[in-house]
């Protein structure tokens, strides 16, 4: 195996421990709720559940999309005459690592905000009991080491891994014209470095606060951007206001930024498992539009998350919030068209990846339509606050991974000289949509019904909640580890398949039709 896809597949194995530990602390969270429903375990929950975040987002999820998108902005890095960066990715595998068991050793140590609200209470934890300050300070510096790998190395890896430096030539940019696989990878190099600055920024100046560098009362006036200007009577050392703003232009966008890389590999992948002599989309031009149309409109439609602060959202701010999420649905739908145009002329050939590609984006619809739902004011203010967020949230998190687990099916002959069983393969995809089918419409009941999201014991319900969304967690985790023993588990040598490329050079590019 050559030292880059070397590189790739020690972020994919340890994105795959990572979801092993999220896994297990996901089980346990309504293995509480269904057994112990009448509390006294209300920390340990905390706990458990802010662990689970992080371990499946950011340990998993992230990092098994950055080994996977390395290896197929290689195909693109051909045409540069360029060789792969080597520190880049051995930064970012070591950054997001390091930051993880940073926080996870916080996270032992009772480390456990809330999860979409970190400011002020990772301050104030320590003053009411809840954690110590060394844990407080672990964690500070686990979440800057995670910020700096997501937000500026693994973008920097990808252009230098795509274009061979860190912007594209003229004929790059032409291509990406054309490609919108090329361009969804892009969309995230831009995007995210810029989006993510204002948190990382705050992040900072929390830690100084925690160093006593700073009081809360001194905190610049730069806090109160990007909304300043609109809302001059905010007050950073007591609003909400300026980091949630800062969070959720983050957070959202990180979500939304993945799922455009996810859509690109739907475009990208796709047409290589149709009937026809040659790979070939319906239309890369309604391709490019829509992977366009989708970042364009992404980057506003974070202010959804804020219709419930009624008090100090700007009107304007909130209507273009609401259009600009409705507008990344009709992006979704022009995809939807592309796609399944393309299988309509063309046919599929049956495989684990595109069957794991189209489950993960059939997936990705059908949540797309709660997503549009918990973007309109007047359902969002009803629901934002329960487990119907929790099932858009799990549920969009899943897609994108089984689109990326589809790729991996594609990639895995290159990187182990061996294809992976399409039989267990399809039991695989099959057992992994029906398992996350069945968490979804779990929790959507339950958000329907009113029971607030992160809350332990969840009041006024049955066990039938907890224990519903147990089987239906034990089913998601019987399909991962069997994937997991037969990826671990090579096949006899006399059935291994010939590997594609010679040693040394990039296993096949995604522009080639595989065996």
């Amino acid at each position: 195996m050559a030292r880059p896809e070397r590189l790739s597949w020690w972020l994919i194995v340890t994105a795959l421990v990572w979801f092993a530990a999220g896994g297990i602390l996901g089980l346990f969270l309504p293995a509480l709720q269904a057994f112990a429903p009448q509390g006294g375990a209300a920390r340990l929950y905390a706990i458990a559940l802010t662990g689970h975040g992080v371990a499946f987002v950011f340990g998993g999820l992230f990092q098994l999309m950055a080994g996977l998108s390395l290896l197929q902005a290689r195909s693109c890095m051909e045409e540069t005459g360029s060789s792969p960066p080597r520190l880049l990715p051995r930064w970012l595998y070591g950054f997001l690592n390091g930051g993880l068991i940073l926080l996870a050793l916080a996270n032992l140590q009772g480390f456990a905000p809330s999860y979409t609200l970190m400011y002020p209470l990772p301050t104030v934890g320590p003053a009411r009991g809840m954690w110590g300050r060394g844990p407080l300070i672990v964690a500070l510096v686990g979440i800057a080491l995670v910020l700096l790998a997501v937000l500026y190395l693994y973008p920097a890896a990808l252009a230098r891994t795509m274009w061979g430096r860190l912007y594209p030539s003229r004929m790059q940019w032409e291509r990406m014209r054309r490609d919108p696989g090329m361009l969804g990878m892009a969309a995230y190099i831009g995007m995210m470095p810029t989006l993510g600055l204002p948190v990382f920024l705050l992040a900072a100046v929390v830690f100084a606060v925690v160093l006593g560098l700073l009081r809360p009362e001194q905190l610049p006036s730069w806090c109160r951007i990007p909304l300043g200007p609109f809302l001059p009577q905010v007050r950073p050392e007591v609003d909400p206001w300026p980091f949630n703003v800062a969070f959720w232009l983050f957070a959202h966008n990180l979500m939304e930024a993945m799922g455009i890389m996810a859509l690109a590999a739907v475009y990208t992948l796709i047409p290589l498992y149709t009937q026809a002599p040659t790979p070939r989309l319906y239309s890369p031009g309604m391709g490019v539009l829509a992977v366009g149309l989708y970042t364009l409109s992404a980057i506003p439609a974070f202010g959804h998350h804020l219709y419930t602060m009624i008090s100090t959202s700007p009107p304007g701010f909130t209507a273009l919030a609401q259009a600009a999420s409705w507008l990344t649905g009709f992006a979704a739908a022009f995809t939807a068209f592309n796609i399944g145009a393309t299988l309509w002329r063309d046919g599929l050939r049956l495989h684990p990846a595109p069957l794991f590609v189209l489950g993960g984006f059939l997936l990705y619809l059908i949540d797309g339509f709660v997503a549009l739902q918990l973007a309109t004011r007047a359902w969002n203010l009803r629901l934002h606050g329960t487990l119907y967020v929790t099932a858009h949230t799990m549920t969009i998190l899943i897609a994108v991974g089984m689109i990326w687990l589809g790729m991996l099916y594609h990639h895995h002959p290159g990187l182990r000289r061996w294809p992976l069983e399409a039989r267990r393969g399809f039991l695989h995809a099959g057992l992994t949509f029906l398992a996350a089918l069945g968490m979804f419409y779990t929790l959507l009941r339950a958000g329907a019904e009113g029971i607030p999201r992160r809350a332990y014991p969840w009041p006024g319900v049955d066990s039938e909640y907890g224990v519903a969304m147990l089987l239906f967690g034990v089913l998601f985790a019987l399909a991962q580890v069997l994937f997991v023993v037969h990826l671990l588990r090579p096949p006899q040598p006399a059935t291994i398949a010939p590997r594609p490329s010679p040693s040394g050079e990039p296993s096949s590019s995604l522009q080639q039709r595989p065996a």
